[in-house]
């Protein structure tokens, strides 16, 4: 009688048992079934706490996503932004930008980018961010690193139709003064070393013809840079006494290359003042509660582009830091406010970069030779 009592005593446990395992379920399928009934304000709270318990990027995205309008608080937004920051990934801040498109939040994105740009430091990797973030300063400063990267390689090339493909290409770098010396001072060298000996008249006088026959194709051509060039070189001590520099000294071809230099002077500060009123603009727009009064001088300040860039980054890492640090304290932040950056204030560089950059995109389909060197590509 005792044994049949422990046995039925013993199957009840089993089957109680059995019953209860059957009903734990898991806090994810609570939420499965919320969803699926359509009652996402009562999976919200359970779906907040299992992303704090995973806290990871992938989970804290998908509630900020899939709950939106329940999160007014952005408590998911922002953890997913910290977890983006965390990963320091490329791939996660462009995900990040998808989650709230017009969120202010997204410039921090746009920069983190940049930043990891900048460090791989590559040309592509440049014209890339410009054309996907054509109104923000760094695009700016991106600009100014593809100038950099390029002349960089006309100079390891050393070859003069290079460095005039950097002056076509590069409309107001600010190294093009620099490149048409480099060009001059390269031909300049041949010319020498072929006229080694300067007292063979002959020579200096077939040279100089040469010379002034080069520049004329050169002008028919339609390339002023070549042309104004070989003009000058005609301006050497070696040719003072030959017959072509004699005919040359009332023409106006003598008096090309300055003119050419001129010019180019004239578009690089027209080039680098609308940059830098752009950036002024926009910093002025975005500051509006933060430092009026500094932002305000800089125009009569008159500081460089680099400075004024600088002041841009300065700011922004300054909110960056006090936006990472009021998430970590469980500050209230609201992602619209007019502290946050706002992404789409910059339409002054928007159209400063796209009439600075139509030449380099136009050309990066059809490269010469020449340009394809400074593109780091090979040529068709």
């Amino acid at each position: 009688m005792k044994t049949n009592t422990y046995i039925k005593l013993l199957l009840t446990g089993f089957l109680l048992g059995f019953v209860l395992a059957a009903f734990a379920i898991t806090d994810e399928e609570i939420v499965i079934g919320l969803e699926a009934l359509d009652d996402w304000e009562a999976a919200y709270p359970l779906a907040l706490q299992i992303a704090r318990e995973q806290n990871a990027y992938p989970v804290w995205r998908e509630v900020a996503i899939k709950y939106s309008q329940f999160d007014s608080d952005n408590r998911a937004y922002l953890q997913a932004w910290q977890q983006a920051y965390l990963l320091n990934q490329e791939s996660t801040y462009r995900d990040f930008l998808n989650i709230k498109p017009q969120s202010s939040l997204n410039h921090y994105a746009i920069s983190a980018i940049f930043k990891l740009i900048r460090a791989s430091d590559k040309f592509e990797g440049y014209l890339r961010f410009i054309a996907e973030f054509s109104n923000v300063v760094e695009s700016i400063e991106a600009l100014l690193k593809t100038h950099e990267i390029a002349f960089q390689r006309a100079k390891n090339f050393n070859e003069p139709l290079v460095f005039d493909a950097f002056v076509m290409t590069f409309y107001g770098a600010k190294q093009i003064p620099q490149a048409i010396e480099l060009a001059f001072e390269t031909e300049k060298q041949r010319i020498e070393k072929e006229l080694s000996d300067i007292d063979n008249i002959e020579l200096r006088e077939k040279i100089a013809r040469r010379l002034f026959n080069e520049g004329r194709i050169a002008e028919k051509q339609h390339a002023p840079l070549v042309a104004a060039r070989k003009y000058q070189l005609l301006n050497l001590d070696i040719f003072i006494d030959t017959k072509v520099f004699t005919a040359l000294l009332d023409k106006k071809e003598r008096f090309a290359y300055q003119k050419l230099m001129q010019t180019k002077q004239n578009e690089i500060a027209k080039s680098i003042k609308e940059m830098r009123d752009a950036i002024i603009e926009t910093l002025q727009l975005k500051t509006q509660l933060m430092e009026p009064a500094m932002v305000k001088e800089l125009p009569a300040q008159n500081p460089s582009l680099e400075k004024i860039i600088a002041r841009h980054n300065y700011l922004l890492v300054q909110q960056f830091k006090q936006l990472n640090k009021n998430i970590k304290a469980g500050s209230h932040i609201d992602t619209n406010v007019a502290e946050l950056i706002p992404v789409l204030t910059g339409l002054k560089i928007a159209k400063v970069i796209g009439k600075i950059s139509l030449i380099i995109t136009k050309t990066l389909a059809n490269p010469s030779k020449y340009q394809a060197i400074l593109f780091g590509s090979k040529n068709n």
